[in-house]
């Protein structure tokens, strides 16, 4: 049976390496989210990912919900990001990605503005 779980080499897990992203990298925001990114030298690895919740988006249920989405958006279409980016994602308005296809929009514009996303040619393989 296929593992459909995000890798854990797909996710960023040090202090030093939010550190990085958040005050090395670049910034945008759309439609309730937030996102910082950085392109690293090593284009051989695979994007990794993260996301970061305030308690001011709401209780737990809720900040945990928007993880998941935006977690699962991300699994969905990391074959389309750059190799070798790292994204932090902070979700600010819950109301706003109430299902992963809300998630998954908010992460093709922002990756897309950020010009984070491979060819259209090299999707279709």
């Amino acid at each position: 049976m296929p593992s459909y779980g995000l890798p854990r080499s797909s996710r960023l897990h040090l202090k030093k390496d939010f550190q990085q992203v958040i005050h090395g990298g670049a910034k945008l925001q759309y439609n309730g989210v937030i996102l910082w990114w950085r392109s690293g030298p090593e284009n051989t690895r695979p994007a990794r990912f993260a996301v970061v919740v305030s308690r001011k988006l709401g209780p737990a249920v809720v900040r945990n919900r928007a993880k998941r989405l935006l977690r699962e958006a991300f699994r969905l279409n990391r074959k389309n990001i750059k190799e070798g980016t790292d994204l932090v994602f902070s979700p600010r308005e819950s109301e706003k990605i109430t299902h992963v296809h809300a998630a998954q929009e908010a992460l093709k514009t922002l990756c897309g503005k950020a010009a984070l996303l491979k060819h259209s040619s090299e999707n279709k393989s």
